[in-house]
């Protein structure tokens, strides 16, 4: 596994203020993403972005894992929980909570599916 942070999303209960937050923060600019309320993040990197109507308070991290299905498995051995993977057009991810009760996502990109 690789652990290396491949996205972001920033939750949004409004988008026009996160677009006008962030975007005057860091200079990014928001665009509609492939489904109808998520925008994407361009000029950040990693990539990210931003589901609207979202009510959480903090950023969701997205880590690269080789195996889905691997790494959800280690996740619950180590006392962890973990979402059954989902499986999108860019590849899979899995949201995650640590034994701590940290939140955070995995995910394989599409060419990684085994």
């Amino acid at each position: 596994m690789s652990g290396q942070v491949t996205y972001f999303e920033l939750p949004s209960r409004g988008i026009e203020a996160t677009q006008q937050f962030w975007g005057s923060l860091f200079g990014w600019t928001f665009y509609e993403g492939n489904f109808p309320g998520y925008s994407m993040i361009q000029g950040s990197e990693p990539m990210g972005g931003s589901p609207h109507g979202d009510s959480s308070r903090h950023p969701r991290i997205y880590f690269a894992v080789d195996d889905i299905t691997a790494a959800v498995a280690r996740v619950r051995e180590l006392g962890g929980t973990a979402e059954d993977p989902v499986t999108i057009p860019s590849g899979s991810y899995a949201h995650c909570t640590d034994d701590q009760g940290v939140e955070f996502s995995l995910s394989q990109q599409a060419g990684d599916q085994n």
